[in-house]
């Protein structure tokens, strides 16, 4: 079972470092004019949605370190200031995890703020959540460099991608 969980625990690593690539590409590449320009399909700007993927990184480091105190929100930081914090975020994530012994990955602890699907939860599916999470944001800041983010802002860019007519095609011929 250890070994089980150690391969758990590096594909976990591996796709986390993979996703922070991501971000941090998004956030680099995201145009200077519109970084501040809100949309008006979900009412965010692209500054507050990479804010929060600094915060869900953080969720993923108090997850793996056992902190479950909310943590302090962040103020209207410059894109500097985010991207050192999604880095320093993501080597003190990546660095709690490595750090963690076997046995604590499988340990019940209570769901921290911003992940209250259930009031306890093993450690290890709340990082996979709080993981699932993040993506699901980078996804919506994604959809925002690429003009097609249709989400309202209530549900965090859950339909933030396009729909296609042929893909509403393919559903309708086999309904």
């Amino acid at each position: 079972m250890v070994l089980e969980l150690q391969f758990v625990r590096k594909a976990y690593t591996q796709v986390l470092a993979h996703q922070m690539k991501r971000v941090l590409r998004v956030v680099r590449q995201y145009p200077h004019d519109r970084f501040d320009q809100r949309e008006p399909a979900c009412g965010q700007t692209a500054r507050e949605l990479a804010e929060g993927c600094v915060a869900r990184l953080r969720r993923i480091d108090a997850i793996a370190c056992g902190d479950i105190a909310p943590l302090p929100p962040l103020g209207p930081c410059t894109r500097g200031t985010i991207l050192l914090d999604l880095e320093t975020s993501y080597l003190s994530a990546h660095s709690a995890l490595l750090s963690l012994p076997a046995a604590h990955w499988s340990e019940v602890v209570t769901t921290p703020p911003g992940l209250r699907y259930w009031m306890q939860a093993r450690r290890g599916e709340l990082l996979w959540l709080a993981l699932r999470e993040m993506a699901r944001h980078q996804q919506h800041l994604a959809s925002h460099m690429r003009c097609e983010c249709q989400g309202d802002g209530t549900d965090g860019g859950a339909r933030s991608h396009a729909v296609r007519e042929a893909e509403l095609d393919l559903v309708a011929a086999g309904a």
